[in-house]
């Protein structure tokens, strides 16, 4: 009898945006885990996801937070301004539809919000 057949797909996020960015299992957000990955103007995280796992993650730049969840099949790249959109009414949908925002296949933002706590850290 065959075995189930499991693969592995890249998720990459990156920053185009001019501030830095994080980003965070969100079971963890707000806890000093250390799980965190910072990310500057430019840079991009490369995560290995498997295939249809059901993956939840919160990107912040500036005090602007995204509550993502991951689901793929295949490769996904993200670009951080993808998940902030200008101009949304309600935070999680798009500007025409009461449909949840999907930037890209495989990603959907679940809640947009806004975190006021802030970080200073040491660039060097």
């Amino acid at each position: 009898m065959p075995g189930t057949t499991q693969y592995e797909v890249l998720l990459d996020f990156t920053n185009d945006t001019h501030d830095c960015a994080t980003v965070q299992l969100q079971r963890d957000y707000g806890r000093n885990t250390g799980a965190i990955v910072l990310l500057h103007p430019g840079e991009s995280v490369t995560l290995v996801l498997d295939a249809g796992t059901v993956y939840k993650y919160a990107l912040k730049t500036k005090s602007k937070v995204a509550n993502v969840t991951a689901r793929a099949w295949r490769d996904v790249r993200c670009t951080v301004s993808q998940l902030f959109p200008s101009g949304l009414s309600h935070p999680a949908q798009s500007p025409t539809t009461s449909e949840p925002l999907r930037p890209v296949q495989g990603i959907t933002v679940d809640h947009l919000w806004r975190d006021m706590r802030f970080c200073i850290w040491n660039d060097t």
